[in-house]
């Protein structure tokens, strides 16, 4: 999946669906970028999305900027 393909409005993407965030879960192209990247991984590892801690998702949120 890339950020081309989330819905957006106004220049904001919605990443609602996709993580658990605090608020409207509207962000900016640049935080949906990062968030994308965060949850996919690289190709060389599998996926592992879905079995972080709590803790780790509200690390993984702090790194992209999405204030939780």
């Amino acid at each position: 999946m890339n950020v081309n393909e989330l819905m957006n409005m106004n220049d904001m993407y919605y990443v609602g669906n996709i993580i658990d965030v605090d608020g409207d879960g509207w962000v900016s192209k640049a935080e949906a970028q990062s968030i994308l990247d965060e949850l996919m991984g690289s190709d060389d590892k599998p996926d592992s999305y879905g079995d972080e801690s709590p803790a780790e998702y509200k690390d993984m949120l702090e790194r992209v900027g999405v204030k939780i």
